[in-house]
């Protein structure tokens, strides 16, 4: 992919995170002239400043290379906010035995946010929807 491509992506993101060439620039300690070159591609970027951009816009470095993914929305039966990773463990391990899909992520619970929240997402899987059901 060309720098072409990511400053295009760059920019995009940037834009919709509401910040100006100069706040990341601010951010990343480069100047502003420097993160407009970035954008039109006219300079090849160090990988190391790729992430501190990634890091100012708060997405993933690969959203800059490969533009933003649309996933799929999971429905989930149930999402929990545990903050230790031990917690996290354990509750994982509590569903999968008790018959459910679960899985994790983090992510910043607002746009302004600067620390990450974790979750753990559980739904209960078809075979064990019909054993349960019959239980009561």
């Amino acid at each position: 992919m060309g720098t072409n491509k990511v400053g295009e992506n760059i920019k995009k993101l940037r834009t919709e995170s509401g910040l100006s060439q100069k706040e990341v620039a601010q951010a990343i300690g480069r100047s502003e002239s420097q993160i407009g070159a970035y954008e039109n591609g006219s300079v090849d970027m160090p990988l190391s400043v790729l992430f501190k951009i990634a890091a100012c816009l708060k997405c993933a470095p690969e959203e800059l290379i490969t533009g933003k993914q649309e996933k799929p929305e999971k429905k989930w039966d149930a999402e929990l906010k545990i903050f230790h990773q031990q917690d996290r463990l354990t509750m994982i391990q509590i569903l999968a035995k008790n018959g459910y899909e679960v899985g994790q992520n983090k992510r910043y619970p607002s746009p302004d946010s600067k620390t990450l929240s974790y979750y753990v997402h559980a739904t209960l899987l078809e075979d064990n929807a019909d054993t349960s059901r019959n239980d009561k």
